[in-house]
């Protein structure tokens, strides 16, 4: 697990600015604080920060270098099935110098070019520089478990694992106006695009190829035809298949020179890869967890539980206010663009934490979405009756202050297309006609996220739910999956996430809903396999969603009610669409516990945060 960075004028014979690609490099320090490599080249240089958890010896050092010197690798990522592509490999008489994934990734690519994507277990972000072609290859991962950002400025390319790079080597920091609609709307901005306007993303499960002054992308994986495809060899019983793949899938990510340990709420995702872990015989795991002193955001208690039933040795951090606006801070460094899910600043905390122990960390992120586990996919199976339910559900407004009988409310006002796209928003459209709001009208119809809506209904024709979940795999969890890259690397920690192994995800895709989404709870394929193992409180368990107690924060800490005093006049409210928001008025409405003030409210703290401690830092 590393930081990479590069830049490559590929349209003129102007050399690289060695200083420049420092400077990248130095400020991805945290990403990699066991070794820092460069290679400069003519209008190539490409840099790389080590993170050290295959090989620890300096043999797996990057760049690597072929050995005809033809080839030049930097990569960012583990490969999990390395081992057996090596073995794959002995035909061809490569000479190994090191015992580490990137040289095996290095050689596959040589010798198969980019077709052996598709035989990569992994998580990866990878560049190949070609020094005989003069071209640049550059691949990310099926999900984008591992980020790879870009600028194309005059015919140079840069790209790097965070924006900061960028914005150290030269690239502009202008925020893009046209993307506040989507900002505002959804917390976060979806496809290539970014905050800012010269900087992108390269998609998940996409390449991008640099040769003779023209760039490609091409898209490699689609999961849309893997779930076709597998839709014609279901397993003959889906649970005995997910034990199978789900343990294969977790003892592949326990491959590590260093120690591993897990990321436990004492929720259902994170216990049963602890529960997994024991079964395959694994020992003396550490497993970690956030506590908070207010009981209703406290999952100390049964994580504990957890651990000490799976013989795990138990690690808890406790949070207060000023310890938590500390991490905001720190974490608005770290994610370059606004925080996304307001719990990203105790994610941080508890990953610092874990540094003193472990290099690995496993979460259990991803399995609700590929399972179906948020109560919001729910409501989508009730569409038919929603005239009967509205009538029912404005009586029960009316007699209870309930917050999601108000959201179901306002979710049912919706057309179709609108309750899929806008499933996991926290508001909708018209609730910016509220006071304190002044414009009309907000657009959510960009065009990635209709294309993905287009090829969701292809994929589940008439299944509202599954195209939602199909939506926000590419879409919400890559937000996701940004924040856990950006707070676990922050400490410089790795951050893997069985749930996510791409058999998972494309066999479990073409189950029927029928089969796949029964029961009260979600998740039912976990709940009654693995989960079956699981406490009974566990499995009763009504899960906070890692959340953290921000209206108290807010309301009764003198360094957040600061922050909330500072808002009204941070310069970044007063441009776009944003200036078009009375925050003193809404500021107001919080403090009477209006609750749609309070949703909007968080996310604005958030952008304030991230304009004071990266945007007018960087």
């Amino acid at each position: 697990m590393c930081g990479i960075a590069g830049i490559f004028n590929y349209n003129s014979s102007e050399k690289i600015d060695e200083q420049s690609l420092t400077g990248m490099s130095h400020i991805l320090a945290h990403r990699g604080p066991d070794g820092e490599g460069l290679y400069v080249n003519g209008k190539i240089g490409l840099a790389h920060r080590r993170l050290a958890i295959i090989d620890l010896t300096e043999n797996g050092s990057q760049p690597f270098i072929s050995e005809d010197g033809r080839y030049v690798i930097i990569y960012n990522g583990e490969i999990f099935n390395f081992l057996e592509l090596k073995s794959d490999l002995s035909k061809f008489n490569f000479r190994y110098r090191s015992d580490s994934d990137t040289e095996v990734l290095l050689y596959l690519y040589i010798q198969y070019g980019p077709s052996i994507l598709e035989k990569l277990n992994g998580m990866f972000a990878f560049a190949i520089w070609d020094n005989h072609e003069q071209s640049l290859f550059i691949a990310r991962d099926r999900l984008g478990i591992k980020p790879v950002y870009y600028s194309d400025l005059s015919g140079t390319f840069m790209f790097a694992s965070e924006q900061k790079a960028l914005i150290k080597a030269g690239v502009p920091k202008t925020v893009a106006e046209d993307e506040f609609q989507e900002l505002l709307l959804y917390r976060f901005i979806s496809g290539e695009k970014t905050l800012y306007k010269n900087i992108f993303k390269l998609l998940p499960g996409y390449y991008l190829f640099i040769k003779d002054e023209r760039i490609s992308k091409t898209r490699w994986w689609n999961l849309g035809e893997k779930i076709r495809i597998n839709r014609e060899r279901l397993p003959n019983d889906v649970f005995d298949w997910f034990e199978d793949a789900f343990s294969k899938a977790t003892n592949y990510r326990m491959i590590s020179d260093r120690p591993v340990g897990i990321l436990l709420s004492g929720g259902l995702d994170s216990s049963s890869i602890t529960a997994q872990l024991a079964k395959l015989n694994f020992s003396n795991i550490s497993t970690f967890t956030v506590g908070f002193n207010e009981p209703n955001y406290d999952e100390g208690k049964l994580a504990k539980k957890v651990a000490e039933k799976y013989n795990c040795d138990y690690h808890e951090i406790k949070l207060d206010a000023d310890k938590v606006h500390q991490s905001l801070e720190d974490a608005a460094w770290f994610h370059d663009e606004p925080l996304i899910h307001q719990n990203d600043p105790h994610l941080l905390a508890v990953s610092q934490y874990a540094k003193k122990y472990v290099a690995v960390l496993l979460s259990g992120e991803g399995a609700d979405e590929l399972m179906g586990g948020y109560v919001r996919y729910k409501a989508l199976n009730y569409l038919s009756l929603k005239d009967f339910a509205m009538p029912l559900l404005g009586i029960a407004e009316s007699f209870s202050s309930n917050a999601r009988i108000r959201k179901l409310h306002r979710f049912y006002k919706l057309d179709a297309s609108e309750s899929v796209m806008l499933n996991g928003c926290s508001f909708y459209p018209n609730d910016f006609k509220n006071p304190g709001i002044s414009f009309n009208e907000i657009n959510y119809h960009n065009n990635y996220r209709l294309n993905l809506f287009n090829e969701a209904k292809e994929v589940y024709p008439k299944d509202a739910g599954r195209q939602a979940m199909y939506l926000d795999l590419h879409t919400y969890l890559s937000s996701l999956l940004e924040r856990n890259d950006k707070m676990t690397m922050a400490a410089s920690i790795e951050c893997r996430v069985p749930f996510l192994d791409h058999f998972l995800i494309e066999m479990i895709g073409a189950i029927k809903s029928s089969d796949l989404l029964k029961g009260r709870k979600g998740k039912y394929l976990l709940y009654n396999t693995i989960g079956k193992k699981l406490p009974d409180e566990v499995r009763k368990y009504k899960k906070n969603g890692f959340s953290v107690p921000w209206e108290s924060y807010l309301k009764n800490n003198e360094k957040f009610k600061n922050e909330l005093h500072e808002m009204p006049n941070n310069p970044f409210f007063k441009s776009g669409l944003f200036a078009q928001i009375n925050i003193s008025q809404l500021i107001k409405r919080f403090k009477n516990d209006d609750q749609l003030a309070t949703v909007l409210l968080r996310q604005l703290l958030m952008i304030h945060m991230w304009y004071k401690n990266f945007y007018a830092k960087i």
